[in-house]
């Protein structure tokens, strides 16, 4: 159970930075995928103008979120390595 205590928290971190990583990587395309449905779900017709302000916002929300977890998931892992190392010494 120590164990898991000590390198549980560390490897949530890993696995939080790597979902902030993939998020990023991924942003544009699930933002266009959630504009697409967006627009589906109004009829399939919409000016190319508003379409576009749409699809911009839904890949900056996913830019906002894959870069708030990737920062989280960074600090958090450095805060954690930082406290392993000081166990070990």
């Amino acid at each position: 159970m120590k164990y898991l205590y000590r390198y549980g928290f560390l490897i949530f971190t890993i696995v939080l930075t790597m979902v902030g990583f993939f998020q990023l990587i991924d942003s544009v395309e699930n933002g266009s995928d959630a504009a697409n449905e967006y627009l589906r779900s109004l009829g399939g017709s919409m000016d190319s103008d508003s379409f576009q302000i749409i699809a911009e916002g839904y890949i900056l929300s996913n830019l906002t979120l894959g870069g708030i977890l990737l920062f989280v998931g960074l600090t958090f892992f450095c805060v954690s390595a930082y406290r392993l190392s000081k166990k070990f010494n």
